[in-house]
């Protein structure tokens, strides 16, 4: 029993030491040569209840630095109840490369999720020949468009991940912050090795020939994680999916405020976690089960069990770091030592409430 656990635990550790290995020595940035094109692009943001978010997430598309002639961004209402359609129709006003458009809810014969619905009916009216989504509730660089475009082009992608970083308010939110970089990063390398996964739907290109080849997000199956699902369709019609991190491409997002939101998020994510390639699923039960395998570990060797426990923050942390490196942030000692705590507690509440028998609400609409 004992020789298992011990096998675990270094599995794990292998896994961390790979990651930071492959960081230092395989990272690829795609966006060289930025500039050299500006081809037609559509950028979507699809909103619902977002009134409180949109000025700052406007004020940031109104001020990036891609040619207004060769630019589209469409903003549409998804049957919010508050002030959200005035905004928007306000921020379109005089803009001759923003649209507005009034999202009608799905009666039609394919099931989909609000958002892919809403961006569905949104694409209809695109005229960009690459597609690139954020949400109402992020916060674009200048030079967002440029990057993501300048990668998609490099790489000849059917689809390219940004990275995001988590608005500091507290805590809470600098937690969630550093559990978005070291996912992101892990989902980094493995693109960087060929294995591209899956894409974040709040900092992502996908090009109009790609999204046609699988007839749109009416042409894929009901998933709470469109972006997930879509990112894989494209994958399987032949395309390759890449993830570009660097500071000029760096979205920020606002926080999930409390326990129970952030536990409704990870839940949806969840259900595109449960639909990843065997590989990738080992990678992350790895990650689940350190905890009860290093606690036995400590219950029989003490000295032994605390030493591989180190061994895991050290590795973990030193990824951590150096992604933060490739965003050009700082991360402090004592946020790596209380997301340890978080991430181990955050990873075994969502797989409990993953499977406690609960609809998941988003966005007031419950699936």
């Amino acid at each position: 029993m004992i020789a298992l656990e011990i096998i675990g635990v270094m599995l794990l550790l292998s896994q961390n030491l790979f990651l930071g290995i492959l960081l230092r020595t395989n990272f690829k940035n795609y966006s060289k040569g930025k500039g050299r094109d500006f081809p037609s692009i559509t950028i979507l943001v699809s909103c619902r209840n977002e009134a409180i978010n949109l000025p700052r997430c406007l004020e940031a598309l109104e001020a990036l630095d891609y040619p207004e002639n060769k630019l589209q961004i469409i903003v549409g209402d998804d049957n919010s109840t508050d002030q959200t359609a005035s905004i928007l129709k306000s921020w379109v006003a005089g803009k001759s490369y923003a649209e507005f458009y009034s999202v009608e809810e799905n009666r039609g014969p394919k099931k989909m999720n609000g958002k892919a619905n809403a961006l569905s009916q949104m694409i209809n009216k695109a005229t960009g020949s690459l597609l690139l989504f954020t949400d109402a509730d992020c916060k674009v660089p200048s030079t967002w468009a440029t990057i993501m475009v300048s990668a998609a082009l490099n790489a000849e992608a059917g689809f390219v991940t940004g990275v995001t970083t988590v608005k500091h308010e507290g805590m809470l939110s600098t937690l969630q912050d550093v559990d978005w970089t070291f996912t992101l990063g892990m989902l980094k390398v493995l693109s960087d090795i060929g294995l591209s996964v899956t894409s974040m739907g709040n900092n992502m290109l996908v090009s109009k020939e790609a999204y046609n080849a699988v007839g749109g997000f009416e042409g894929i199956p009901f998933s709470l994680t469109e972006d997930f699902t879509i990112a894989s369709a494209i994958q399987t019609e032949g395309f390759y999916g890449y993830h570009q991190i660097c500071e000029e491409n760096l979205i920020e997002t606002k926080a999930q405020p409390t326990l129970s939101s952030l536990l409704e998020q990870r839940k949806r994510w969840m259900n595109g976690a449960m639909k990843l390639p065997i590989t990738i699923k080992i990678l992350l039960a790895l990650q689940a089960l350190f905890l009860p395998l290093v606690l036995l570990l400590i219950y029989n060797y003490i000295f032994l069990g605390w030493l591989f426990w180190f061994l895991k923050w050290s590795l973990q942390s030193y990824f951590i770091y150096e992604m933060k490196k490739k965003m050009n942030q700082r991360i402090i000692l004592k946020h790596l030592i209380a997301f340890e705590i978080y991430y181990l507690f955050t990873a075994w509440a969502t797989i409990l409430y993953y499977f406690w028998p609960s609809k998941t609400n988003w966005k007031g609409r419950k699936y």
